[in-house]
């Protein structure tokens, strides 16, 4: 019910370090990306799709121990130097997710597990980032696109126009019958829209099963018209085909 008079309450002042129950036959390395495992609330090596917990202060071996039987303290607060796969200057301010134990990236696949944004670049695939434990993501947007296959020509799809410039994350294709021919080009160019995704090859799909796509190109501006170009098809064209994007806009 609501408050009827003042209360006090327990809080805790260090906001850094934070200690949490480790799971079964876990054994937590000290430096360790951890996450929480979603289905017992416990926290081991993180294992990509689990929530971020932070990274381990300190070893904790609970390898022949109950779930819970010991706790592992973590910084949940802080700058770290990290290896981050894709890291480069022009992804500052980007969002970062881990994708196990020890690595991060900044141009996930589908799974990885947000733990906070990219602040700097020290060296090849090294990263400053900035921990963000159990936290959501910068918003992300998704867009899902239904592509047309034509036996008689290519077809041009149109996807979006940026409100704002935007970072496009992850990008995925799958049509339940597969084109008998033809590439599939995404970008701003209706003509030849090449600059996001460049002739990604359809016939290497297996029917009604999205498949990731290699990214050419992040960042598109603001105010452009993005395309997916399907190529024609020989034999049987396709059908069902859908392209889904993820993207967050950027400053």
């Amino acid at each position: 019910m609501p408050l009827t008079a003042n209360r006090e309450l327990s809080r805790y002042i260090d906001q850094e370090l934070r200690a949490f129950p480790v799971a079964a036959s876990a054994h937590v390395f000290k430096g360790a990306l951890v996450g929480i495992d979603r289905a017992t609330g416990l926290v081991r090596n993180l294992v990509a799709g689990d929530v971020f917990a932070g990274i381990a202060y300190e070893e904790m071996d609970n390898s022949a121990g109950a779930a819970g039987a010991l706790s592992v303290r973590l910084y949940t607060q802080g700058d770290f130097i990290l290896k981050t796969t894709n890291a480069n200057q022009a992804w500052v301010g980007a969002p970062v997710y881990a994708v196990d134990s020890d690595a991060t990236t900044a141009a996930p696949g589908v799974g990885a597990s947000y733990c906070g944004v990219l602040l700097g670049v020290v060296g090849v695939n090294q990263g400053i980032v900035r921990i963000m434990p159990m936290s959501a993501p910068q918003v992300e947007r998704a867009v899902h696109v239904a592509l047309a296959s034509s036996l008689s020509a290519a077809t041009s799809n149109p996807v979006m126009i940026t409100q704002r410039a935007i970072r496009i994350l992850h990008a995925q294709v799958s049509f339940n019958t597969v084109p008998g021919a033809g590439t599939l080009d995404v970008g701003t160019d209706n003509s030849d829209p090449d600059e996001v995704i460049d002739a990604f090859n359809l016939t290497t799909l297996s029917p009604n099963t999205p498949t990731l796509l290699s990214l050419n190109f992040t960042d598109v501006a603001a105010g452009q018209r993005i395309w997916a170009k399907v190529g024609q098809a020989s034999t049987t064209a396709g059908v069902g085909g859908v392209l889904s994007m993820r993207y967050i806009e950027l400053p």
